[in-house]
């Protein structure tokens, strides 16, 4: 899978994250990381973003999250 890097804006601040990607099972994973916090999220239906360990995000947040990486 393919690392980038992209900036992400939450909650009226952009913040510069790191991205790494990698597959388990039929599932991806996007483990984003920036100065302020480290998140591993994935789809979890067409449309809806999840994270396991929520890392102190909301769940707009994280959906933000993922939605900007498919933008990105």
């Amino acid at each position: 899978m393919e690392d980038f890097e992209l900036t992400l804006s939450i909650n009226s601040r952009q913040l510069h994250a790191s991205v790494h990607t990698h597959a388990e099972g039929d599932t991806t994973y996007y483990d984003v990381t920036t100065d302020d916090f480290s998140i591993s999220i994935y789809k979890d239906t067409l449309y809806t973003w999840t994270a396991d360990d929520s890392a102190g995000l909301s769940a707009a947040d994280i959906q933000s999250i993922g939605e900007q990486l498919m933008l990105g």
